[in-house]
């Protein structure tokens, strides 16, 4: 039976054994020692601090779907599309 083989979203393939092998030394405590599979997502940036407190805002659908929009066209998190907002002002 022919490996099956994945493609990552940044377009890198691996396969089924690739997959094994990566498990075996996550559950071995391997760190892990190669790059990244694809594009990296930001998230929280080191920069928001420890001090850093979540703020909610209550938005209609039609105001979510356009910040959703919006951070999808600029591939990045809304709420760093959020910090990018408050920031230009």
């Amino acid at each position: 039976m022919a490996e099956k083989t994945y493609t990552a979203a940044g377009g890198t393939t691996f396969t089924d054994d690739d997959i094994e092998r990566w498990a075996a030394a996550d559950e071995a405590g391997v760190p892990w020692a190669g790059g990244h599979i694809g594009p990296v997502v930001m998230g929280r940036p080191i920069t928001v601090g420890e001090r850093a407190r979540p703020f909610t805002l209550r938005l209609d659908a039609q105001r979510r779907a356009k910040l959703d929009a919006e951070a999808a066209h600029r591939h990045i998190t809304v709420s760093q599309l959020m910090r990018d907002l408050i920031d230009s002002l």
